[in-house]
């Protein structure tokens, strides 16, 4: 069902669509195809969440918002939500996701520590997920507060691994095409330009890219119930905009809730963000509608979704052993030239007499982009190390990558893993901006300016060189194939 558009507002979804959409939903989910599966080794997984919205006050991230950012309020809580496996072979693994916008190495190393100390799981068995609200606080190690509520965030695994029940696996299926917009689009003059703009009729040739509309349930059955499921879809939860001040979960708390009024409020919902960096709620022919009516409908429509994939899941317990696999991919930081450091000097001694400009809906002003060069000038020729995460669940693969990835590389590694089970997740053990594809950086005219490629091309959104994406996603289909090896 097509949203309905008046005055860039969408209409409100009729209460009748509601409820005959939950209760079919309801009717079909009550079928359990993994409940009549044969017994299976002990695979034990344990879920839990907690509230770790902190105190009102503290900056929002996500969006440029001037000298501005403190939170005003709490539209709804943020969670952190926690999978512990054991696997029949003794091996443990966690899956924590955070409704945050980005979590850096420091604070994933903090948190990883902090849950080793009360549990037997290694640190390096730990997969820390952001959601990639633009509505929660900030999560730098001297960020106030940030190490105390970060560390309540972390307590879900602690808690998960105290509810370890011997469980079953189901994996399902489905595509949704009506809440993700590639957010890349190419004028007929041959420039390149992002969905959050305005333009005139016909200027807009195509998008520049494609989506993945796959969504992926993994559900748990435990004493023949399903209690819970995660849930792995890629587009950006960047619903509200920098016009908004409170806290909230963006549309995959909306997830939550729609999946939750069928399934019960004990229900476990973790939502598993795809890489998605080149993709967007936005259809630039309706306009950037920034409203929490807007999460409600997208919400809505992935729940639904959810419950008609774990419907149709599959058992996917397999043997029930755990494994784990990680690699340090070392990639060099992108070069700034002499040029765009001149440029960016400029720029900045502009800001000196004037400052920084005032709150923008997305995007990012080119004062930020000139402090942004004028560092990542000092750091040439620099070299890091990125870790790429793989996780085996009996049959089930679970993929962490660092940073906003493209939604091709997603595409990528689950056409070329050798589990047919596979769920990959951006944004996870650390944050370094955008990945995106080698291809895309040629998209656009020639020079050197902010966004003359895209949004995510530009230095400063992204931080490392041309092919840094296809190193990454190569690492991650290599760690596949060995867990898949080892497991013969």
């Amino acid at each position: 069902m097509k949203s309905i558009t008046l005055n860039n507002q969408v209409k409100p979804f009729s209460t009748i669509f509601l409820i005959l959409t939950i209760a079919m939903a309801n009717q079909s989910c009550n079928q359990n195809p993994t409940r009549t599966q044969s017994t299976k080794p002990e695979l034990k997984i344990g879920w839990a969440e907690i509230n770790y919205t902190p105190k009102v006050g503290h900056d929002l991230v996500g969006n440029y918002r001037g000298n501005d950012y403190a939170s005003r309020g709490i539209h709804d809580p943020l969670f952190g939500k926690a999978l512990v496996a054991e696997g029949s072979n003794k091996v443990k693994v966690a899956v924590l996701t955070v409704d945050i916008c980005y979590i850096p190495t420091s604070m994933i190393s903090l948190m990883r520590r902090h849950i080793a100390s009360a549990t037997d799981i290694p640190p390096d068995h730990i997969m820390i997920h952001a959601t990639h609200t633009h509505s929660g606080p900030p999560a730098d190690l001297d960020s106030p507060d940030a190490q105390e509520y970060m560390k309540k965030a972390a307590d879900a695994v602690i808690e998960a691994n105290k509810n370890l029940i011997v469980s079953e696996l189901g994996v399902g299926r489905t595509r949704e095409n009506r809440v993700s917009h590639n957010r890349r689009l190419k004028a007929v003059d041959g420039t390149t330009h992002m969905v959050w703009e305005k333009f005139e009729p016909g200027f807009i040739d195509k998008a520049l890219g494609g989506i993945d509309s796959e969504l992926i349930t993994l559900s748990i059955e435990q004493n023949g119930k399903t209690v819970g499921a995660l849930v792995n879809f890629g587009c950006h939860p960047t619903t509200l905009t920098g016009n908004n001040w409170l806290y909230s979960a963006d549309y995959p708390g909306y997830l939550t809730e729609s999946v939750q009024k069928v399934k019960g409020n004990d229900f476990g919902v973790q939502f598993l963000n795809a890489p998605s960096g080149n993709v967007t709620q936005v259809d630039y022919e309706v306009g950037f509608i920034d409203t929490f009516q807007e999460c409600q409908r997208i919400g809505y429509l992935l729940g639904v979704a959810t419950l008609q994939a774990m419907n149709d899941s599959m058992s996917a317990t397999g043997d029930g052993s755990v494994a784990v696999s990680v690699e340090k991919v070392p990639l060099k930081t992108i070069h700034i030239t002499d040029e765009q450091k001149a440029w960016a000097e400029k720029i900045m001694k502009r800001v000196e007499k004037e400052g920084m400009p005032e709150l923008q809906p997305d995007g990012i002003p080119d004062e930020l982009y000139a402090k942004r060069w004028l560092n990542l000038y000092k750091q040439k020729d620099n070299i890091d190390e990125l870790e790429v995460m793989a996780l085996r669940i009996g049959d089930v693969s679970i993929v962490g990558m660092p940073g906003e990835m493209f939604n091709e590389f997603g595409i990528y590694i689950k056409e070329n893993s050798p589990s047919k089970n596979t769920l990959v997740v951006g944004l996870a053990n650390g944050s370094y901006h955008y990945f995106p594809t080698e291809i895309s950086f040629g998209q656009g005219p020639e020079g050197f300016e902010p966004m003359i490629t895209g949004y995510e091309t530009t230095p400063g959104t992204t931080d490392y060189e041309k092919g840094a994406g296809e190193k990454l996603a190569a690492s991650a289909v290599a760690q596949l194939k060995n867990l898949s090896a080892k497991k013969k």
